[in-house]
């Protein structure tokens, strides 16, 4: 996200309360769900910009329908009837976050990982240890693809972007059979590439959710490098818990900058002065190559990063080259770090990976709700952004009308296979690619 919050670290303070009032566990269900409605409707459906005439229509039939109805439902059935009138705007940041559901139901005794070969067990506890590696081809029946289907009118946007929060779907036997999709509440049938089936409860040894990934869903490649699931030490996974990263590569004339957000929702590190300092630092060595890898960075504050950004190109010169990662987890204010530097590097940016998690042209900048019943966490978008226009419009976000982002494409010049074996063995073909084609 650009901002969840309007202004600054605001979001830090909604973490105080958010673990006692927001977030709670079991599966005791309330049967009104009045002041949720109210406070819905008044706070988050009327002040949200990013549905369109037809969007709102039938996003208001599905309200009134639910207002009418929802006495009674058992709260899973209520968010997902909530998380599809919001996803009615198809805006990625108009969402209800559904990571909050991994603190609020139980969870699955499996963690899944999806690459580009498909749907994998990572990770499991008690009896289900064993079957972490396993290729995955149905869960209760159903395909990736379909399961892929069944997910999308509960979140909106790209398809690469929902797969970060569909494993929050996935694994809570609650949420599935509300959906429709699992016959029970307390186990899940996943069927396996060798052809068996076997049935999966629930366990609650997992590691609490803290911090801002109650929110957002931390990436699982990080989750597992920390579970010491990753072969090897690979670049790209090295000290998890910075967000801001700066490698010298001298032998190869180059420098490895990982930006893993726009901002510290913690509060603790100036992500501005930081980005500065690494300005600084890089004018200092002034590298032929810049490898820019963004693949993490779901956001924050996109003007902490412009002027680092605008003035790399400039940095490597005419004879340099910069090299972009980026993934569907590349989102929001990492999309504009992105498109300020494609669009001050032109040709002598060479993008990487697979494609952002958004459309060049979105809605952002609202807050975030979080409903008393339900403890649903729902972000509200209010100003545009357009980064293949410069945003001329009345209604767009003012730090892009007085930096505009007008480009044609911020898709991968080149897109490497990314499989599950490729993670688990430490290999990094998104950093493989961008070395290979330096002179």
């Amino acid at each position: 996200m650009i901002r969840i919050f309007r202004g600054g670290l605001a979001l830090v303070l909604a973490f105080a309360g958010l673990a006692g009032t927001a977030i709670s566990t079991g599966t005791a269900w309330a049967q009104d769900w009045s002041e949720d409605l109210a406070m819905f409707r008044t706070e988050f459906f009327e002040v949200d910009n990013s549905y369109s005439a037809e969007e709102r229509a039938r996003a208001e039939a599905l309200l009134a329908e639910l207002e009418a109805n929802a006495d009674g439902m058992s709260e899973p059935a209520f968010v997902l009837a909530l998380a599809e009138i919001v996803a009615v705007a198809d805006n990625g940041h108009t969402v209800l976050r559904n990571t909050y559901w991994q603190s609020r139901y139980p969870r699955l005794a499996v963690r899944f990982m999806i690459a580009d070969d498909g749907l994998f067990i990572a990770d499991g506890q008690g009896d289900y240890e064993a079957l972490a590696g396993q290729r995955v081809t149905a869960v209760e029946g159903l395909g990736l693809s379909e399961l892929r289907d069944h997910f999308a009118p509960y979140h909106p946007g790209l398809e690469g972007h929902r797969d970060e929060y569909i494993y929050a779907f996935l694994e809570s036997p609650d949420i599935l059979n509300a959906a429709g999709i699992a016959e029970r509440s307390d186990t899940i049938s996943v069927t396996l590439l060798n052809g068996e089936t076997v049935r999966v409860g629930n366990s609650d040894a997992w590691p609490p959710l803290a911090g801002i990934w109650q929110i957002i869903p931390q990436a699982r490649a990080i989750t597992f490098y920390k579970a010491g699931l990753v072969d090897g030490d690979p670049l790209y996974l090295q000290e998890p818990d910075e967000l801001l990263r700066y490698v010298p590569m001298p032998e190869r004339d180059a420098v490895y900058i990982q930006f893993r957000a726009n901002i510290d929702f913690s509060g603790q590190m100036d992500m501005r002065q930081a980005a500065t300092d690494a300005l600084t630092r890089l004018q200092e060595d002034a590298p032929a190559y810049v490898i820019l890898d963004q693949r993490f960075n779901t956001g924050g504050d996109l003007n902490t990063t412009r002027d680092l950004m605008q003035a790399i190109p400039e940095i490597v010169g005419e004879s340099g080259h910069v090299f972009a990662i980026t993934s569907a987890r590349t989102f929001s204010a990492g999309i504009s770090s992105v498109g300020y530097l494609k669009q001050a590097g032109g040709d002598r940016v060479t993008i990487i990976g697979a494609p952002v998690g958004d459309p060049l042209e979105f809605w952002a900048e609202g807050d975030v709700i979080f409903l008393p019943q339900s403890g649903a966490n729902i972000g509200i978008s209010t100003e545009r952004h357009n980064y293949m226009t410069g945003c001329p419009e009345d209604d767009c976000h003012g730090s892009i009308q007085r930096h505009p982002i007008a480009v044609d494409s911020l898709a991968p010049d080149y897109r490497p296979v990314f499989t599950y074996d490729d993670f688990i063995a430490g290999r990094d073909p998104y950093l493989e690619a961008a070395l290979s084609l330096m002179p």
